[in-house]
């Protein structure tokens, strides 16, 4: 076949039910005639459900305007891609339509939200805004952006481990019969499975959970159970195998010692200062994770110093005499 250019377009334009011309039809025509099995791919892709509650119209002409600006400024030249870099440039076209499409809706619609529901094993859940969710069996999931377009709202029935994605000025709420979770950037586990008992497990970063009589910060292994009006604060106990990681292993080979307490605290929430002159230390060593009441002392053997416990299996001190 011969000039392939704007042929995306045209695909884009006939997926989303866009009118084409005479002319372009004929060329699109073509163009499946030459090409049956990426047009078929195509069409599957556009068949597939990525939305469970599909009751709503699509306005096309706003999806449209929205997207075709990007697509000409990415406009694809076949004479420089293989068929197949074309097909997978094309099918993220066409995708980006059916994502902007769903936004625009959610934007104007303050009803209407993207739902994940009647789960019956356990299921990963990528939402609009690139936060990921695994949704445990019967939990009923409920995502949509507010008014404004920015803060992301959801509401949860059952038991959901979230690792959401960071957005500046766009705060993630979850909200279910007894509480509210409000994060910005973090990953924790919220249990909501039972209507008089439900708690919130944080692995990174720190999260509010409020109810109508109280509110709490967590932070990284920590966690707070609701039940009879009461709120529970208390420490993830051994937090690698209660969030399924197993015994995880930190690995480091002449590592700055700085870089190594980073990542022990990202890891495990455990911190730990370092003294002056410590920061010139390089690490050669391996950290087991779940031995959150070890590490520091273990780093104070390798770098030949002292060890202080300001708070066990939460912060402590290393420091020269």
């Amino acid at each position: 076949m011969g000039n392939h250019d704007d042929i995306d377009e045209l695909l884009a334009k006939h997926f989303a039910h866009e009118r084409l011309t005479a002319a372009q039809q004929a060329k699109l025509d073509q163009w499946k005639a030459a090409y049956p099995e990426e047009s078929q791919r195509l069409q599957r892709l556009i068949e597939m459900p990525i939305f469970s509650d599909t009751s709503f119209k699509v306005d096309t002409e706003k999806a449209w305007a929205k997207v075709e600006p990007q697509l000409k400024e990415h406009s694809l030249k076949i004479g420089s891609f293989s068929h197949k870099s074309w097909f997978y440039s094309a099918a993220a076209a066409i995708a980006l339509i059916l994502v902007t499409t769903w936004m625009i809706l959610s934007h104007e619609t303050d009803t209407q939200f993207v739902r994940y529901a009647d789960i019956t094993q356990t299921e990963n859940v990528l939402l609009p805004d690139g936060s990921e969710v695994i949704l445990y069996p019967h939990a009923t999931l409920a995502f949509r952006y507010a008014d404004d377009g920015t803060a992301r709202q959801v509401e949860l029935k059952g038991k959901a481990f979230f690792h959401v994605k960071n957005r500046d000025n766009a705060p993630f709420k979850i909200s279910t019969g007894q509480m509210t979770v409000e994060v910005l950037g973090t990953s924790f586990l919220v249990d909501a499975a039972h209507d008089n008992k439900s708690g919130v497990f944080v692995e990174s970063g720190r999260v509010k959970v409020s109810t109508s009589y109280n509110n709490v910060i967590l932070e990284a292994n920590e966690k707070v159970e609701i039940a009879d009006d009461q709120m529970t604060l208390g420490l993830i106990e051994d937090p690698a195998s209660f969030f399924g990681k197993g015994d995880s292993v930190l690995v480091f080979k002449n590592s700055p010692i700085a870089t190594v307490v980073q990542e022990v605290e990202k890891q495990t929430g455990v911190k730990i200062e370092l003294g002056k002159g410590l920061d010139r230390n390089t690490v050669t060593t391996k950290i087991n994770v779940s031995e959150r009441e070890s590490i520091a002392a273990e780093l104070a053997f390798v770098c030949g110093c002292q060890c202080d416990t300001l708070e066990k299996g939460r912060h402590y001190k290393l420091y020269y005499e």
